[in-house]
């Protein structure tokens, strides 16, 4: 058929002692031909190990740093029988060969997987990535790879693509058109061209959205990170707060005003950062989408961009409020009790100072 289909993702091999370009090709290509299953494995122009990738999407300064490619590319071919396949993609032959692509871009990069040798219509081509995936971790552990998968979640992507001959309602970039159904789950996305062997040049087209996507990705993990760091403090905070005793209020006098100050300082920082992002993805997106043309996928870069959290941050701030209010009482008391007590103790030292002197 001359329909082709893909999934769309970031999924790139991962070396942590890598020296230079040279090594890390060496160690991939040599991890990767050690599989078996895996074909015609072509490592094109990996000049810099300069991209850090730490956790999923520069999530925290202390998580180890691999660092990957910052250009070139990567293709190779892997057939996985279907009985091997975690979601086979056919219930019939078929869908079996897969053909890699991986673009190192210096924004992020982007990995498509088409699904070669499909005897009918793919439902769910998105599917590929995880089948792909699931595969490759599988069998690189199997060996003790020192090779491992990277993966930066959504992948795949929320839509199933295709390239299909003919002519679509929308622009979507060089000479491609574009229809896109939308559905409750994965939105289906077919892309139109004159010829079925555009898919290479459909890749380049599509590349620099899908890197600024999954860079909006990294930004908005750093948002859920930043906020869900706040609620944990304010909820650690809020129960040290119900313990009883003697102890426990004595450890809150002397402790808590720094514990406070500090996750408020946090919410601060987790709004700044916000406000950082929205500036800088608002001039991407401007860059990125000068007019209304060949802007089919941007709703899907502004849902991430949207996703900001800062409804559990004020939460967090209204719950630090709320406790900094009664450590403030707390400290109150413990300055009546303590100057009251400490009253009682000059009284005492002064009779008995008079006592001795008139005594």
């Amino acid at each position: 058929m001359s329909d082709r289909f893909f999934g769309v993702g970031c999924m790139v091999p991962g070396v942590e002692d890598a020296e230079n370009p040279g090594d890390w090709t060496e160690k991939v290509k040599k991890a990767f031909e050690a599989v078996p299953s895996v074909q015609k494995f072509k490592a094109i122009e990996i000049n810099d190990l300069d991209f850090c990738w730490t956790g999923n999407g520069f999530t925290e300064s202390e998580d180890r740093e691999i660092h990957i490619p910052e250009s070139g590319i990567i293709t190779f071919e892997v057939k996985i029988p279907a009985r091997l396949q975690i979601v086979p993609l056919l219930g019939g032959e078929g869908a079996e060969v897969f053909r890699v692509t991986i673009l190192f871009d210096y924004v992020h990069p982007v990995t498509y997987v088409e699904c070669l040798d499909a005897s009918e219509e793919v439902e769910h081509p998105s599917m590929t990535l995880v089948t792909v995936r699931e595969f490759l971790r599988e069998e690189l552990a199997k060996r003790d790879s020192p090779v491992g998968l990277l993966v930066l979640g959504p992948s795949p992507f929320h839509a199933d693509f295709s390239l299909r001959v003919g002519s679509g309602p929308q622009t979507a970039g060089e000479d491609f058109t574009v229809d896109i159904e939308k559905s409750l789950g994965y939105d289906r996305i077919t892309y139109y061209h004159e010829s079925p062997e555009a898919l290479w040049r459909l890749y380049r087209t599509l590349r620099e959205q899908f890197s600024y996507f999954y860079q909006f990705v990294t930004m908005r993990n750093a948002r859920l990170g930043a906020a869900s760091r706040l609620s944990k403090q304010s909820r650690e905070i809020a129960e040290s707060f119900k313990r009883r005793g003697l102890k426990a209020y004595l450890s809150r006098t002397m402790t808590m005003r720094h514990k406070l100050q500090s996750a408020q300082l946090d919410a601060v920082s987790a709004r700044l950062t916000i406000i950082r992002h929205k500036r800088d993805s608002a001039d991407d997106l401007e860059g990125l989408y000068p007019g209304e043309e060949a802007a089919h996928l941007r709703r899907y870069l502004e849902k991430t961009i949207e996703e900001d959290y800062i409804e559990e941050i004020e939460s967090s701030e209204k719950i630090l409020e709320v406790l900094d209010s009664r450590h403030s009482q707390e400290l109150q008391r413990f300055a009546t009790i303590a100057f009251s007590l400490l009253g009682v103790v000059v009284g005492a030292a002064l009779t008995a100072a008079f006592r001795s002197w008139w005594g």
